[in-house]
């Protein structure tokens, strides 16, 4: 949710309410979704211009919780869930921010944009580091705390709404991805210490540059005994208590006071009649900003009230229906502040075996501790204050700018977000009894994305776009059809249907639902009504999985791609890539942006992430390969350049071809993927073109890969909905979107893609190269009529492809004539006579052939 200002107004006072803290040999609650993003955000950087780099992402992931994992940390992490009712105003405001940035897009900008696979890639890694996920029904933040309270443990996050809770909680902008060495007798010896100047300086630093983890590294030591010494993490801890301090504020004060500052559900501006009568103003600085007054403020206010009479306080200046929403905001808060009912820890205690090895008491020394430090806090906390009431009444004129332009924008917005507060739904204690329990099955172990929790609760769809092209309709509405289907399969379950509701007249209205998506052209957002017009074309049971409702989908929505003979030929691809061949033939009948060039593209960025990466160490740094590889790439080239030489033709062993060609792929060699790897590493990163001329780059190349990319979401929620019927595609080892654009790019001037493939690409593995084929051959066959190349055009670009080097040989025998004899380069032009054919043919020119 967030309070704002809350965050920088810590890290501000970093010495003051942060403490050191070694991490290690504890139980850890993680916030999956802001892992994530701020885990992508540092790891991708600008590349998520290209539709996002899965791979790198993967890797990031895994290595983050081994190094977890090495210093005996025990993680569980929790995956938010569906938007509350009351959100759906800062949702929608939020989606028109993504998409003016989407509109004027530079792949050279620092702008982060989080791709469509990004959780579901995470929550891949997560697995398979043996990390107990979970996803939760709405936002994780109550599940979070909670467990962390059952397991005395600390929450790791980015989010300033735990600043709050009462739990102990490491700001991820403080955690130090490096693993440390200490010997135990030095660690008994040390005492409990403030943080210096220069390290609260730091997470100031990394506050402003929202920067969490720049490298994931464990530190190389030699043989430590256990009993001797240990390994952590270096990170900052923070309890409520540090805020609350001795003589400040209270727990029961600290829901007002988050509410006071804004957050998701409730604007500040709703405040103006109190801050303006009741509070007075927040006062001159040229150091703070007007948010970090107002909470300085709001803390000295606050510190003289009760938590009665000051939530009456407030009260009275607020008009009468935003009473009740204020009210029943603070209430909600202060249940989530003490709540004990925790559905995470039932769901790990039941399906991961003995899940809670690190739960332990509060000792009494660490409240000693606390008690302590509260003594401490709250001396220098009174220092602090102080010391501000004493700072010049001058104020930076671009501070107050930027106040007045944020107060505008939420008064031109207040009567809206006003509506929204006055409707509110009343909440309901246990949330998840809003669901039945064969959804609850299926949405804890994080098997359905978070869009379900949407379309079942509220019937609501938010589209996230992509990096689209704006003259062209949202990506997504190319899978509409697969989410409609998903849509009347939650509504008509097997034994309990829903029941449309009736009209004035009696009849029954349309069971629909809201799709929330990019406007066309412009930067704004549209709402668009999806009743179900067809029922589910079998009966829908949620524990049985049924792949007859994914055939159903092909046979009402692509009809043309003799869907009898595509189901019979899914079993001749691997499991973990049948959905994904669904995908592309899906994707390449509905769409009208797509080539058969985008076909090849994603193909080989398949062959080589499924082939190089699960076979050598991956690396993507081109000096970093050359170094650690540097030496095997020049004996495998030399006792290649002898075969070559000597004219033997390197094939492939006889046993390998008694096998299929998919069953090959586990016998490809390391010294193949190595050659192969060199060849292609400069595709992985961007072209240096575009930090020149960055309106080289193609969004309209980009929107078909982010239709597929919509294609493949919508099937594999689909298919978890069904139970899994197929394997879920591994988008990690399927996807790279840096590396599939430049493909693209790099074969759209090709007029025989599979010979440079063959020869280029490709050159150094031919059993790379014939799964390639195997693919692409496997994809012709339901390829739609209309986007095959006829016979004559083929024939007219062999014809110009002839000519073409045929020009190039001799110019080149030309140039070594001149050179030769020095003989004038012109006298070949001047010897040409009119009647000499031209040999120029324009393909995309019908009257080209005609004499004039």
């Amino acid at each position: 949710m967030g309070v704002r200002g809350l965050t920088s107004y810590i890290a501000q006072r970093a010495e003051l309410y942060l403490k050191p803290h070694e991490l290690h040999n504890t139980a850890l609650v993680i916030d999956g979704d802001n892992l994530a993003c701020n885990l992508y955000k540092d790891v991708t950087g600008c590349y998520s211009a290209f539709g996002g780099d899965y791979d790198d992402f993967y890797r990031a992931v895994v290595e983050f919780f081994q190094v977890l994992a090495e210093c005996q940390i025990r993680a569980y992490v929790l995956m938010d869930g569906g938007y509350e009712e009351r959100k759906l105003r800062t949702v929608g405001k939020r989606l028109r921010g993504k998409i003016a940035v989407i509109k004027r897009i530079n792949p050279c900008d620092s702008i982060t944009l989080f791709p469509l696979h990004l959780k579901e890639v995470f929550v891949d890694a997560v697995r398979d580091c043996g990390v107990p996920v979970m996803r939760c029904v709405f936002e994780a933040d109550d599940e979070l705390a909670a467990l962390a309270r059952k397991l005395n443990c600390p929450v790791l996050s980015y989010d300033s709404d735990f600043y709050i809770h009462n739990v102990k909680y490491i700001p991820l902008i403080t955690l130090t991805v490096k693993v440390l060495t200490k010997q135990r007798s030095k660690a008994k010896a040390e005492t409990p210490r403030q943080l210096r100047r220069h390290e609260a300086k730091h997470v100031e630093k990394r506050t402003k540059a929202n920067k969490i983890v720049s490298g994931i590294t464990s530190q190389v030591t030699g043989k430590t005994s256990a009993k001797t010494s240990y390994k952590y993490l270096d990170c900052c801890i923070y309890r409520v208590e540090h805020l609350c301090g001795r003589g400040a504020l209270s727990p029961e004060k600290l829901p007002l006071f988050a509410a006071l500052l804004g957050n998701d559900y409730i604007a500040r501006s709703a405040f103006r009649n109190f801050f303006a009568a009741g509070m007075g103003k927040a006062g001159r600085s040229r150091k703070l900003r007007k948010q970090q007054r107002r909470i300085r403020v709001i803390l000295q206010w606050l510190r003289e009230q009760t938590a009665e009479s000051a939530l009456a306080k407030v009260l009275s200046r607020l008009k009468k229906f935003q009473r009740d929403s204020l009210v029943s905001q603070v209430q909600a808060a202060i249940s989530g502040y003490s709540n004990e009912l925790c559905h995470a820890y039932e769901f790990f205690e039941k399906h991961y075996e003995n899940a809670f090895s690190y739960v332990e008491a509060a000792s009494e020394e660490e409240e000693a501790e606390e008690k302590e430090e509260l003594s401490e806090e709250g001396t220098s906390s009174d220092a602090e204050e102080a010391e501000e009431d004493e700072e010049p009444a001058a104020e930076q004129l671009d501070d107050k700018d930027v106040d007045v332009d944020e107060d505008v924008e939420e008064e031109e917005e207040e009567e809206e977000e006003e509506q929204d507060d006055a409707e509110d739904t009343p909440d309901v204690e246990d949330k998840t009894l809003l669901f039945p329990q064969w959804f609850l099955d299926k949405l804890y172990p994080a098997h359905l994305s978070r869009y379900f929790v949407d379309l079942l609760h509220l019937r609501k769809y938010i589209n996230n776009p992509q990096i689209e092209h704006f003259p062209y309709h949202d990506a997504n509405a190319l899978a509409l059809p697969i989410l409609n289907y998903s849509f009347a399969l939650l509504h008509h379950v097997a034994g309990a249907a829903t029941q449309p509701k009736l009209d004035a007249e009696g009849q029954p209205l349309p069971i629909e639902y809201t799709y929330l998506t990019r406007a066309l052209r412009v930067t704004n957002v549209r709402y668009y009504r999806q009743p179900i017009e067809k029922l589910p074309a079998y009966e829908f049971v949620p524990a049985a999985p049924d792949a007859r409702h994914l055939r159903a989908v092909f046979e009402a929505q692509v009809p043309h791609a003799n869907v009898p003979q595509l189901f019979e030929q899914l079993e001749l691809l691997p499991p973990d890539l049948q959905l994904y061949g669904l995908a592309i033939v899906y994707w390449l009948h509905r769409s009208e942006h797509c080539d058969m060039l985008h076909l090849h593209a994603l193909l080989l960025c398949l062959v080589v992430l499924r082939t190089v990466d699960v076979t050598i160490p991956a690396e993507r740094d081109r000096r970093e390969f050359q170094r650690r590889f540097g030496k095997i790439l020049r004996q495998e080239r030399a006792v290649r350049d002898k075969e070559a030489a000597a004219g033997v033709r390197r094939g492939i062993k006889p046993a390998l071809l008694e096998l299929t060609v998919p069953e090959r792929m586990s016998q490809v060699p390391k010294s193949d993927c190595y050659l192969v790897q060199e060849r292609l590493l400069p595709h992985f990163h961007m072209q240096e073109i575009f930090k020149k001329k960055y309106d080289l780059y193609s969004t309209s190349v980009l929107h078909a890969f982010a239709e597929f990319q919509s294609v493949v979401y919508q099937l594999n929620g689909l298919n978890a909905l069904l139970d899994r019927p197929l394997s879920s595609p591994r988008m990690n080892q399927l996807y790279c979107g840096a590396f599939i654009y430049n493909l693209y790019d790099l074969l759209r001037n090709r007029l025989d893609v599979r010979y440079h493939v063959e020869h280029f690409l490709l050159a150094d593995s031919r059993l790379m190269f014939d799964f390639y084929c195997y693919l692409y051959d496997w994809c012709a066959a339901f390829v739609p009529p209309w986007k095959q190349q006829s016979a004559p055009e083929q024939a007219a670009a062999k014809v110009v492809e002839k000519k073409r080097l045929k020009k190039q040989r001799q110019a080149a025998r030309k140039a070594a004539a001149v050179a030769a004899d020095g003989a004038d380069p012109n006298a070949e032009m001047l010897q040409k006579t009119e009647n000499e054919e031209d040999t120029f043919f324009d393909l995309n020119n019908k009257f080209c052939g005609l004499k004039v």
